[in-house]
């Protein structure tokens, strides 16, 4: 497990591993609207990078706390999700024993833009029902974990259970910056779970703007 001040050794990635399709550009140009409606502020990086200058400044400008950083990820992903989908999803999904697995395969090409490369997998429990990301785009480009638990983990977890009623686990390996999405099961209290590090990874993007670590990562 990463402490503060060892690099995480990871091989380079090739230029074009997070290529992305036109569906991958919309989906982010959404995404930073709703960002940005939501943070009262818009970067002028184009593309991607904006979105990651965007999340930074939310948390180290404005001094979001963890609580308002992990609610207004839910409260966009609520958005997108729009005023039907829950009902439906909660109704014809999510009490059902196949919603990990249908809810697993079609996640892939919705996900991709805010990820990157990511598949149809096992769960953590080696059953039907979970996804793999090769190496999440968001962690590699910020190389930040209160960003990654706070902005991504946490609150997909939380929108899942809350608005569509079903519960999911997102494992991000802070070695090796892989993920797993888990499709009907848990994650354990950031407290308890053992696979988060203590503190900043090395180079953390968002210390080195000025994070003040004890009020911005959710586990110290």
């Amino acid at each position: 497990m990463p402490e503060e001040g060892v690099a995480q050794l990871r091989p380079p990635l090739a230029a074009d591993f997070c290529s992305e399709s036109l569906l991958d550009k919309v989906a982010l140009a959404l995404f930073r609207v709703l960002v940005q409606k939501e943070i009262g502020y818009k970067s002028e990086e184009p593309g991607y990078a904006g979105l990651i200058d965007e999340a930074q400044n939310y948390m180290v400008i404005q001094g979001a706390s963890v609580e308002d950083q992990q609610d207004m990820a839910v409260r966009v992903l609520t958005t997108i999700a729009g005023p039907a989908v829950p009902p439906v999803y909660k109704l014809f999904m999510a009490p059902w024993p196949w919603a990990p697995f249908l809810t697993a395969f079609f996640t892939p090409p919705f996900f991709k833009f805010l990820v990157g490369p990511n598949k149809l997998d096992a769960r953590k429990d080696d059953t039907p029902g979970g996804v793999f990301v090769e190496r999440c785009r968001f962690l590699e480009e910020t190389n930040c974990k209160g960003l990654c638990t706070n902005m991504c983990k946490i609150p997909t977890e939380r929108f899942f259970e809350e608005t569509l009623g079903l519960t999911m686990a997102m494992e991000p390996d802070f070695d090796t910056y892989e993920c797993r999405l888990s499709f009907g099961l848990e994650s354990p209290a950031m407290e308890e779970d053992d696979t988060v590090p203590r503190g900043c990874l090395s180079g953390c993007s968002c210390k080195e703007l000025g994070a003040v670590v004890a009020t911005t990562c959710s586990k110290q």
